[in-house]
């Protein structure tokens, strides 16, 4: 699995200036940053990952970056993919596809493969914190640095904050679910 040394590396070999920042207490997502980090949720960025299948019936797996607590409008999704269905990736899909752990996946080195779409919304800032895909460091860096980086497509993903009794597996969208819970597979299509 990657982790915190492989992003810094990448960025380092890239000439990316940005700062690894100890996780203080324990994180079970990139969900948890703001609290663990003391910062604005406006600043952290949590990815979700899921499945889009095109016209053809092909699923391509994605990746989504958003705020820390955001939520993932589907209609938006649907409509930045050109989908006709969407999913939340399962645990082990994400795993798979992105060689980070499911709940701290980073948005910096993945796949050629994994298209990064990152919500607007985290433009309102100049410094994110990031996960990179372990639960103990998370990457400060500049946003339009981030974005460069990562080679990410900028859309709007998200209608509103969600507050947490709201969230389902599919707001997460890492199929790891909410604490406690059972995993929920949910998936969302265009009405043709």
């Amino acid at each position: 699995m990657r982790g915190a040394l492989d992003v810094h590396r990448e960025l380092l070999a890239a000439g990316v200036a940005h700062e690894m920042v100890r996780v203080r207490g324990s994180v079970l997502s990139a969900d948890d940053l703001p609290r663990a980090l003391g910062v604005d949720p406006e600043a952290c960025v949590a990815v979700r990952c899921y499945l889009a299948t095109d016209d053809h019936g092909a699923e391509h797996f994605v990746a989504v970056a958003v705020r820390a607590g955001d939520t993932v409008d589907p209609a938006c999704l649907l409509e930045a993919l050109q989908a006709t269905a969407v999913r939340a990736a399962t645990a082990a899909e994400t795993n798979a596809a992105t060689d980070c752990a499911a709940p701290f996946v980073s948005p910096v080195g993945l796949p050629d493969d994994v298209l990064l779409l990152v919500d607007a919304a985290l433009g309102g800032v100049d410094v994110l914190y990031a996960p990179t895909g372990e639960s103990g460091v998370a990457l400060g860096i500049h946003t339009r640095d981030l974005l460069v980086a990562a080679g990410a497509r900028v859309t709007t993903l998200t209608a509103r904050r969600m507050a947490p009794a709201e969230r389902s597996g599919w707001d997460l969208g890492t199929g790891i679910g909410l604490p406690g819970a059972q995993v929920i597979s949910l998936s969302y299509s265009r009405a043709r």
